[in-house]
């Protein structure tokens, strides 16, 4: 059995007045503390005792695999982040598959115009209900949610430095280009994150758990239509994205990030390193930017899956809520998440190369997609979607789409995550096709748990079940000083996307 030891501080009798604390810096009450420090403490104070951190309340769950990869030193959260969440990993996958999907799947609701938007807002809510305020599937008393393991990093993980940080489970996922999302975002040089967690409702869960059933060895060919047929219909996974915007002259230039749903995150200053000293980490303030949902369905015709696209507006306008300053972290997840729109599939027929440049200052619809719609909510903030308005949201491309990602989730990656030539992106011109069959390859229509590169197993779409499969398999070759003749055979390509990758 796996042991977990909790380290506790030495403490003894508290000393500085607490006037004196209530007008002091972090710094000044501890030097341990940066500035930004929620709950710092003197050196010699006493620590109190919470469940989170007390031995004798501690929850041992267990767990096969670690919690997270990137933290701030014991010492350092015990005396200024305590008030803080530590991160946990849940991963109690039901080992039956659940009798019940949720009442949106089967209806055929997100094809019809008149209907998506009300289609979104009930995937959105069946996501939210128990999960709010702190999107925790550990306090959730009304529906079984669950994480996807194996994220917190591996020698080889994508981004580098990028797996699980310790408060919230954050992964690093991509940055952002230059006035990707506003005009006022001026600051960090494209530099700028994404850091994303994800969760996934019991019906997936069933399906990690046939592929994690041996945590020594987890079996790729589950999510594979040649083997185990891939997830069931009502698996939906559901994504929170935050990003470090804005910072420093940045700030109160991005309206719809005001009134913030945010998080601390241990998160690096840059997404890329910055000289060739090591790359560090620091406690920042993350502000969600977009929430992702996918549903396995079979009525979405050839790919099987549905997918979903929520923009935050902080300033929202929405009937019968609070005041937009005045929302709680519950009330803020259900009313400014803006639905930006769903597709089904990628409208391989429409070969049109039009791009909305950076930053977006209007929603341009394009009427001609068949498989993908978007919502014209006076709520939704201007978005530059993706290649000729197939979906994306404001952390994506615009030069491509969330299907022509998500259809390429492979194990190993053989196929690149995005066609050549669509980074950098957000340009006044869209991109240069060299050679339009070869870039239409990401835009085709697949069918779910498919490769598109036979010599690979489908992960079914998923590129987290895809990372963490990538990350064991990479660890465990560290582990073991040594490597497979099968890695060999085939020319693995790196997970990436971004501004320069």
């Amino acid at each position: 059995m796996r042991h977990r030891h909790i380290f506790l501080a030495g403490v003894v009798a508290f000393a500085i007045p607490a006037a004196a604390l209530a007008e002091a810096k972090p710094s000044d009450i501890n030097p341990l503390c940066p500035n930004n420090a929620s709950a710092p403490l003197p050196p010699n104070a006493d620590r109190p005792v919470d469940p989170q951190t007390d031995p004798a309340a501690f929850d041992f769950h267990n767990s096969p695999y670690p919690d997270f990869g990137f933290m701030v030193s014991q010492q350092e959260y015990f005396y200024c982040w305590s008030d803080q969440p530590i991160f946990r990993l849940k991963t109690d996958f039901p080992n039956t598959l659940p009798d019940t999907v949720p009442d949106f799947v089967g209806t055929g609701e997100f094809m019809d115009p008149s209907t998506a938007a009300e289609y979104l807002e009930k995937v959105k809510r069946y996501s939210l209900t128990g999960n709010t305020p702190n999107w925790n599937p550990f306090e959730n008393t009304e529906a079984n949610w669950y994480h996807i393991p194996w994220l917190h990093s591996s020698p080889t993980a994508y981004p580098p430095n990028g797996g699980t940080e310790g408060f919230r489970g954050l992964i690093k996922e991509a940055p952002m280009s230059p006035h990707q999302i506003s005009a006022g975002q001026d600051g960090q040089d494209g530099n700028y994150s994404v850091y994303a967690i994800t969760l996934v409702n019991d019906i997936a869960a069933y399906t990690l758990h046939e592929m994690w059933k041996n945590p020594e060895g987890p079996d790729p060919r589950v999510t594979d239509a040649r083997y185990g047929g891939g997830f069931k219909d009502g698996a939906v996974f559901a994504k929170l994205l935050f990003t470090d915007a804005p910072r420093g002259s940045d700030k109160g230039n991005i309206p719809f990030l005001e009134n913030p749903y945010s998080w601390f995150g241990y998160i690096t200053p840059t997404f890329d390193p910055v000289g060739d000293g090591p790359v560090t980490r620091e406690v920042h303030q993350v502000n969600l930017l977009q929430m992702d949902i996918m549903v396995r369905d079979s009525t979405a015709p050839v790919t099987n899956w549905v997918l979903g696209t929520f923009a935050y507006n902080g300033q929202a306008d929405v009937k019968g809520a609070p005041a937009p300053a005045d929302r709680s972290d519950a009330e803020k997840l259900h009313h400014n998440l803006i639905p930006v729109g769903l597709m089904w599939g990628n409208d391989p027929q429409d070969t049109t190369n039009t791009t909305t440049p950076f930053p977006p200052t209007k929603t341009m619809i394009n009427p001609d997609l068949k498989e993908t719609i978007i919502t014209d909510s006076a709520n939704l903030p201007a978005q530059h979607l993706g290649w000729n308005g197939r979906l994306n949201g404001p952390a994506d491309l615009n030069t491509t789409s969330c299907l022509a990602c998500h259809i390429m989730a492979q194990y190993p990656a053989l196929t690149s995550l995005v066609p050549p030539g669509s980074v950098p992106d957000g340009g006044p011109n869209p991109p240069d096709i060299k050679d339009m069959d070869e870039w239409m390859f990401w835009f085709q229509n697949i069918p779910a748990a498919t490769s598109s590169n036979a010599s690979a197993y489908s992960t079914d779409f998923s590129f987290q079940v895809a990372i963490s499969l990538t990350n064991f398999y990479a660890a465990k070759d560290a582990a073991e000083f040594g490597h497979r003749a099968d890695e060999y055979l085939i020319a693995p390509v790196p997970i990436g996307r971004g501004v320069s990758d």
